[in-house]
């Protein structure tokens, strides 16, 4: 009588065994980390701990920054992505297998693109990575223009991304902003009703601009009590993986920068909402404002690890040397110049600087206390031909 009993501990490891064996393959493609494992990092990167990159999901371009002198022409590259999918690498012969280790070619700035395919075959997602020398140290007057004329469609066709401006800017760069997030509520808007978006023309120039916009996020949003999406684009990442956990940490500030920015200045139009909300969506007697800031700031710490710069402490960080926010903006339907003046709170230490010492964002918003989800729906900013005035 007691025999069947003793059955059944093999009779439940083989049911365990048929559930394992029946677990539908992974269908995620994703990046989650790429590194460059060169045997002395520092005669090619500025610190060792440039030669890996965390990738947001939300991002398809990744890009490293190099010494101006440094010989990228064969480069060891792993690629850390989700569990059992496979790489290639675009080749002339088209696509072809790629393992880790395998060196690969960056000279010339060329951009070295990827196709990340799942676990289970039926989803795959492509990838451009590039490797940017930087500028070769000099003690001039220096011009950062940023014209936003650079933006596309993200890798799912679903809203706008911009990539590094053209002319003396940090090309190498990223700009991100919070439409990934917006996405997660509305998934189903199309491209013109996200938050940030880009116009083709009607600039200053008559060519495009960007137009920042506070959105509601609907039935979702207020789910998780994050009501509103300001309009917002600025130089750094967002991890769309945090964003609901902690929308704070997922914004990252900033990119290495060896000039000292002294003056910004730009044109902008802009009209606030109807009404001003707090988080909770009630109703506040206030008239909505936008907002441009620039922070200069110290991107080590003393003992040399890396500093970055969250949604949180972005204006307030004891790392800012240097800031400049925008004040007096109106309400108008003319392009309209500012002007930021750069204040120092610390000495730039020149040495630093040549070595990457000190990192630059800018950034611009739709509504000021957007990154507390507070403003008025539809407070339009747009914003356009940039400048960033360095000493040198």
């Amino acid at each position: 009588m007691k025999k069947p009993l003793l059955l059944l501990p093999l009779i439940g490891v083989a049911l365990l065994s048929s559930c394992i064996a029946d677990e539908p393959l992974n269908a995620e493609c994703d990046i989650e980390a790429v590194s460059l494992s060169v045997s002395e990092p520092e005669a090619i990167f500025y610190h060792e701990y440039d030669t890996l990159q965390t990738v947001p999901s939300a991002a398809d371009s990744i890009g490293f920054l190099i010494r101006y002198d440094a010989d990228v022409e064969s480069l060891p590259l792993h690629l850390t992505k989700t569990p059992g999918a496979q790489a290639y690498i675009l080749t002339e012969e088209g696509y072809v297998p790629f393992a880790n280790g395998m060196l690969v070619d960056f000279s010339e700035e060329r951009v070295q693109q990827f196709r990340i395919v799942s676990q289970d075959g039926k989803w795959s997602r492509n990838y451009r990575i590039n490797v940017v020398h930087d500028q070769a140290p000099e003690r001039e007057h220096f011009f950062m223009n940023i014209t936003f004329d650079n933006y596309d469609f993200n890798s799912t066709g679903k809203y706008h991304v911009w990539y590094g401006a053209e002319e003396n800017s940090i090309s190498y760069g990223q700009w991100a902003s919070g439409n990934p997030g917006f996405n997660l509520s509305k998934s189903s808007a199309k491209y013109d009703e996200y938050p940030t978006v880009g116009i083709a023309e009607g600039g200053v120039d008559g060519g495009p601009y960007v137009k920042l916009e506070t959105r509601d996020t609907g039935a979702f949003g207020r789910m998780v009590n994050m009501r509103l999406a300001a309009g917002n684009l600025f130089i750094g990442t967002f991890d769309v993986a945090n964003a609901l956990k902690d929308a704070m940490a997922a914004t990252r500030f900033g990119l290495p920068f060896k000039h000292k920015p002294i003056k910004v200045t730009g044109w902008y139009k802009f009209k606030a909402g109807e009404q001003f909300q707090n988080r909770q969506g009630q109703k506040v007697d206030r008239i909505d404002q936008p907002d441009i800031y620039c922070v200069m700031y110290r991107n080590q710490d003393a003992e040399g690890n890396q500093v970055l710069l969250y949604g949180d402490d972005v204006l307030t960080s004891p790392a800012i040397v240097g800031l400049a926010r925008i004040s007096g903006v109106i309400e108008t339907d003319e392009w309209t110049a500012f002007e930021m003046e750069v204040e120092y709170s610390k000495e730039i230490d020149d040495e630093l600087l040549e070595n990457n010492g000190y990192s630059l964002t800018i950034s611009f918003a739709s509504s000021i206390e957007g990154a507390s989800f507070e403003g008025a729906p539809g407070s339009t900013f747009c914003v356009d031909n940039v400048v960033i005035e360095c000493e040198y």
